[in-house]
C-alpha cells in the first residue's frame, strides 16, 4: 500500500500533466485517512480553482493556510482566489500574509501591487506603489514590474514617474507595445503631445491590430486638435473589437459638424456588445435635443432595451435622465423631476439634470427664473468647459470651473459655461456658450502650468475638457475664489435656517462629514466614526457650549457619536427636497469647527470656502486618526499634487 507522502507526489505528477480530475481525486483520498494534511487541501484547492469552484476553492486554501502558516506560496494561492472571486480585500490581506512569511519572495509584493493598482481603488494606490517600488527592487531587470509601477503612479497623478517609469521597461524591452502605448497616456496628460504621438506611433508598429493602442492614439490626436486622424484610429480601434472607441468616434463627428455620422455612431455603441451604454445614452440624449427632436428622443428613450444585458432595462437611470432632460429643455421642471425621482443614481449627469431641475423648481415656485448672460464682449478670446455638466457631481464641477476660472482670469478670457448646479447655485454669472470651440483633451497639468508660470502663449478659444481641478490652493487665490461661490442670496430662506438653529443652540459648531455610498461602490478611502469620536473626546470638554452636526450619506452612523448628542439636518430645518446635500453643504462652509472625510472633495471644497472656522481637521488613515490641517497653502511652498479627492 503506497504511503500519503508517495499518493501525494502521484496527485501532483497528474495536477502538473494537468490531468485535474486523477489529480483531484488522489487528494480527496488523502484527506479522507488525514483530514489535516495541509498539502493536499492546498493542491486540491488549487485543482477545484482550476475547474471554476472558486468559494470552495478558498475554503480549502484557507484551511490549508491554517494547518501550514510558514508556508509563503499557500496565503499567496489564497489571494489569488480571492482575486478572482473579487473579495479584494481579503486578496490584499492573503498577499500581506505571505509578503510576512517571506519577505524576500517577490510574487507575493508583485500580486498585491498588481492588484491594489487594478481592482483597489483610490484608497489602495499608495499600497500598491510600494508593493511595486518593493518588487522593483527583487527583480529591477523585469520590464513588466517597471510597467506596471508606471501605470500606479500615472493612476496617483505622478506623471514624472509614471514616465520614467515606462522608460525603464523599454530599455529592457524595446518592442513592449503595451509600454510605448502607457508612456503616451502619461506624455499626453502631462502635454507633451509630440513625444506621445511618436510613442502611440512606435506601439502601433509593434502591433497594429491592437484596438487599445488605435484608441489611445485617438484621444491624443484629438488632444492635439487633429480630429479627421483621431476618427480614423478611433474606427481602426472599432474594427479591432473596442466598442467603447464608438463614443469617442462619435465625440470627433459633433467636433467637426457631422451629427448624422455621430447619430449612427452613438446607435450602434448601443445595439453591440462593449460598448460605452450610458456616455452614449448621454450625448444622444444632447444631439436629439440640440436638434430639437424631442418627441423622438422620448420614444426612442422609453423603449430602449439593451440586447446585451440581462435584464435588457439595466440602464434605465441614464435613460430616464435623458427623458427628464427632454422635459427640462422645455421648462418643465416638475414633469423632469417626476421621472428622476423613480430612481437613485450615482451617475454625472442624472446628479446634473435632477438639481438644476430642482433648483429651478425653487425659483418657478418665487415666479422667478434664472437669465443666462449672453457673452458681453464676442470678440474677445473665449474660454468653456462643456464638461461641468457631464462629469462628476458637485464639488467636482466646482473645482473644474475653478480651475477653469482661475485661468481665464489669468489671461483675460471670457468664461462661458453650459448650465451646472454652480452656475445656479452661486453667484457666478458667465455666459451661455456663443458657439462651437476647439476640444481639449487631458488639459489639467497643462491648464495648472500656465496658471502658476503664465506664458505669452496661452491656450485660447478651446473647450477644456473635464479638467479636474487645481492641483494646489495658494492663499493668493484664497480671496479671489471665495468671492466666486457665494450662494445667491435668493437661497437664503433654504440654507440659512439650520445654521441660524445650530448658532441658537451653542456658540461652538462642529460639523463632520462622513462620506460612505458610492465611496464604499469606488473603494475610496472610508472615514472610520472611531477616528472622530476619539478626536472629540479630547477637544469636547474645552469648547464655548459645542453643538455637533453630522453630515453623511449613512444615517446609521449618527449613533456613533451619541455620546454628543449629534444633530443632522432632519434636526434642524426643512429638507429641501432633492437639494439637501445644499443644506449641509452650507453648514459644512459655515461651522467654527470642520472636520472632513477621507478624500472627498465636497467636504474639502467646503473647508476651502468657509471663512470662519478656526480649526480644520482630516483623517490621517494610515495611523487611523484624524489631525489639523489648512485648507489653503503658503504662497511659497512648492507646487505638487495632493492626495486624490472625489
Amino acid at each position: 500500500m503506497a504511503t500519503v507522502a508517495e499518493a501525494l507526489q502521484v496527485a501532483v505528477d497528474h495536477h502538473r500533466a494537468d490531468r485535474l480530475d486523477q489529480a483531484g481525486e488522489i487528494y480527496r483520498r488523502i484527506l479522507a485517512v488525514d483530514a489535516r494534511n495541509g498539502q493536499a487541501l492546498h493542491l486540491l484547492g488549487l485543482v477545484e480553482r482550476r475547474l471554476g469552484n472558486g468559494e470552495r476553492a478558498i475554503e480549502l486554501i484557507a484551511q490549508a493556510a491554517g494547518i501550514l502558516p510558514h508556508v509563503a506560496e499557500i496565503p499567496a494561492n489564497l489571494g489569488n482566489a480571492y482575486r478572482a472571486a473579487g473579495r479584494i480585500d481579503e486578496a490584499a490581506a492573503a498577499y500581506r500574509r505571505s509578503i510576512a512569511v517571506q519577505p524576500d519572495l517577490s510574487g507575493g509584493y508583485y500580486n498585491q501591487g498588481v492588484l491594489l493598482c487594478g481592482q483597489g481603488g483610490p484608497r489602495a494606490q499608495a499600497e500598491a506603489i510600494v508593493a511595486l517600488r518593493r518588487t522593483c527592487i527583487l527583480v529591477p531587470d523585469n520590464p513588466d514590474v517597471h510597467h506596471d509601477l508606471a501605470i500606479a503612479h500615472k493612476q496617483a497623478v505622478r506623471l514624472d514617474e509614471a514616465i520614467v517609469g515606462q522608460q525603464r521597461a523599454l530599455a529592457l524591452r524595446p518592442d513592449f507595445a503595451a509600454a510605448w502605448m502607457t508612456l503616451g497616456n502619461a506624455l499626453t496628460e502631462f502635454g507633451d503631445i509630440d513625444r506621445a504621438l511618436a510613442a502611440y506611433a512606435r506601439s502601433l508598429r509593434v502591433q497594429w491590430s491592437s484596438g487599445d493602442v488605435h484608441y489611445n492614439y485617438g484621444n491624443v490626436l484629438y488632444a492635439a486638435g487633429r480630429l479627421e486622424a483621431a476618427a480614423v484610429h478611433y474606427r481602426h480601434a472599432i474594427d479591432g473589437g473596442l466598442a467603447a472607441a464608438l463614443v469617442r468616434e462619435a465625440a470627433v463627428f459633433i467636433d467637426l459638424g457631422r451629427d448624422a455620422e455621430a447619430e449612427a455612431s452613438l446607435r450602434a455603441a448601443l445595439s453591440v456588445p462593449g460598448g460605452d451604454v450610458p456616455t452614449a445614452i448621454d450625448m444622444l440624449a444632447a444631439l436629439f435635443i440640440r436638434q430639437g427632436r424631442l418627441d423622438e428622443a422620448r420614444h426612442f428613450f422609453s423603449t430602449f432595451r439593451h440586447p446585451y444585458s440581462n435584464p435588457p432595462t439595466i440602464f434605465a437611470a441614464e435613460c430616464l435622465t435623458a427623458l427628464a432632460e427632454t422635459y427640462l429643455a422645455e421648462g418643465r421642471d416638475a414633469d423632469a423631476l417626476a421621472l428622476l425621482n423613480r430612481v437613485n443614481s450615482h451617475g454625472s449627469r442624472y446628479f446634473t439634470v435632477k438639481s438644476v431641475a430642482s433648483l429651478r423648481r425653487t425659483l418657478a415656485g418665487m415666479s422667478l427664473e434664472l437669465k443666462r448672460p449672453v457673452n458681453p464682449a464676442p470678440g474677445r478670446p473665449r474660454v468653456g468647459s462643456s464638461s461641468l455638466a457631464t462629469h462628476g457631481r458637485f464639488a467636482h464641477n466646482v473645482f473644474e470651473y475653478m480651475l477653469v476660472r482661475l485661468y481665464a482670469e489669468t489671461y483675460g478670457l471670457t468664461v462661458e459655461t453650459p448650465d451646472w448646479v454652480g452656475g445656479y447655485y452661486f453667484e457666478v454669472n458667465d455666459p451661455a456658450p456663443s458657439g462651437p470651440l476647439r476640444p481639449r483633451f487631458f488639459p489639467r497639468r497643462i491648464v495648472n502650468e500656465l496658471i502658476e508660470r503664465p506664458s505669452d502663449t496661452p491656450l485660447i478659444d478651446c473647450d477644456i475638457l473635464s479638467p479636474l481641478g487645481p492641483y494646489r490652493y495658494p492663499e493668493r487665490h484664497r480671496a479671489r475664489i471665495q468671492s466666486w461661490f457665494r450662494p445667491r442670496p435668493v437661497w437664503t430662506p433654504w440654507i440659512a435656517p439650520a445654521v441660524e438653529r445650530l448658532r441658537a443652540m451653542g456658540n461652538t459648531v462642529v460639523a463632520l462629514h462622513i462620506r460612505r455610498g458610492d465611496f464604499v461602490l469606488f473603494r475610496y478611502t472610508i472615514t472610520e466614526t472611531d477616528w472622530y469620536v476619539d478626536w472629540l473626546r479630547t477637544i469636547w470638554d474645552g469648547l464655548d457650549k459645542p453643538v455637533l452636526y453630522i453630515a453623511s450619506d449613512d444615517p446609521a452612523i449618527v449613533a456613533d457619536f451619541a455620546a454628543f448628542n449629534p444633530l443632522t439636518l432632519a434636526d434642524v430645518a426643512e429638507p429641501w427636497a432633492g437639494l439637501e446635500y445644499l443644506q449641509d453643504f452650507h453648514v459644512l462652509a459655515n461651522a467654527d469647527i470642520l472636520g472632513v472625510s477621507a478624500q472627498s472633495g465636497f467636504s474639502r471644497l467646503a473647508a476651502l470656502l468657509n471663512t470662519r472656522a478656526r480649526l480644520f481637521v482630516e483623517p490621517e488613515a494610515e495611523a487611523g486618526r484624524v489631525q489639523p490641517y489648512s485648507p489653503w497653502t503658503p504662497d511659497d511652498v512648492p507646487g505638487g499634487v495632493p492626495d486624490g479627492v472625489a
